[in-house]
């Protein structure tokens, strides 16, 4: 694993920034245009938005079935990010 650098960091942090205003095409020409090849470049930025884009979809699809495990890990997850930075846990 290499360590990235700042302006790689920067680059991530910048595309974080936008990613959901990208994914529901509500970013402007250039802004979509930099995120779309920051994400074929950045193996991270890139699964993050393939993640994000498999949550919208099955949102959308208003599917009944939910998969137990993974509804446990986004619970954890949620408490995790409760817990670091500051945000109220909803359980």
């Amino acid at each position: 694993m290499t360590l990235m650098s700042l302006s790689e960091m920067a680059r991530c942090f910048r595309t974080s920034r936008v990613l959901q205003r990208y994914l529901d095409g509500e970013a402007d020409e250039l802004t979509a245009a930099r995120v779309a090849e920051h994400l074929e470049e950045c193996r991270r930025c890139g699964l993050h938005a393939q993640t994000y884009r498999a949550i919208k979809q099955a949102l959308r699809s208003g599917t009944q079935d939910v998969d137990e495990l993974a509804l446990h890990r986004l619970r954890a997850f949620n408490r995790s990010l409760a817990r670091s930075g500051g945000v109220t846990d909803p359980e």
